[in-house]
């Protein structure tokens, strides 16, 4: 019975500091394979992320905007310097413009569930989360796995 006392009053304490916001969630940026995280930013709606990438066919810049609502993420944006494989370009995908050197696909507004993200040969995947900087490319070996994760 004791045991259970203590189970019981545990549960409630946690459950106050979580109400209290003590224990908020955090994002956390996180390589799978060694359970190491990177960074941290607290899980609340509005935390920005640009992902930034050499496109590994095309070889030129791909940048995309993301936000966090609460739940998850969704896409805003894309922005890349040359057309090809795997780059949004249908009417379907959101408005489609050119800004100066870049091709602009706005209004994408798609929902990502998870987050999962490789590090790549000469890619140079560079986070940009929250204002602070994270160049995976730079911490792990090409083929690293890196979620971002709500915990």
């Amino acid at each position: 019975m004791r045991v259970l006392i203590k189970i019981f009053s545990m549960g409630l304490f946690v459950l106050m500091l979580t109400s209290c916001g003590l224990l908020e969630k955090k994002i956390a940026v996180t390589a799978v394979e060694r359970n190491e995280v990177v960074a941290e930013v607290p899980a609340r709606a509005g935390v920005k992320l640009t992902i930034k990438f050499i496109h590994s066919v095309q070889k030129t810049p791909v940048e995309e905007d993301l936000e966090f609502d609460g739940e998850g993420w969704i896409v805003h944006r894309t922005r890349y310097k040359s057309q090809g494989v795997g780059l949004p370009f249908m009417e379907s995908d959101g408005e489609f413009r050119r800004e100066g050197d870049w091709f602009v696909m706005d209004g994408m507004e798609r929902r990502i569930a998870l987050l999962s993200l490789r590090t790549g040969v000469g890619t140079q995947l560079t986070l940009d989360l929250d204002g602070a900087e994270i160049k995976l490319y730079e911490i792990f070996e090409p083929g690293t796995r890196v979620d971002l994760v709500v915990e």
